[in-house]
């Protein structure tokens, strides 16, 4: 399972993204277990998508092609650009 990070850009005098893009997502890609939003320190929100891919590159893929499917079925979700999505890498700080 992976994790995947959907970076978003909001249309201009948008609101919050538009509810049911998290539910919509796994309706569209079944591989998708959850998606989570969180909001980045700009503002702007970053979906966390959480799903089943045999590698980090198809996981990336499924994701992004999951946003664009998702946003079709989700009212207000069209306008919204998909800037990246890809998966977290973490920095470990081995010296704590």
């Amino acid at each position: 399972m992976y994790l995947v990070h959907l970076y978003l850009s909001a249309p201009p005098g948008a609101g919050d993204l538009p509810t049911g893009v998290e539910a919509a997502l796994s309706e569209v890609e079944p591989t998708v277990e959850m998606a989570v939003r969180h909001v980045r320190a700009n503002g702007e929100p970053v979906l966390g998508v959480y799903l089943k891919a045999p590698d980090l590159h198809t996981a990336e893929q499924r994701a992004a092609v999951a946003w664009h499917l998702a946003v079709r079925r989700t009212s207000g979700a069209g306008a919204w650009t998909l800037l990246k999505a890809e998966v977290p890498l973490l920095v470990l700080d081995e010296s704590a």
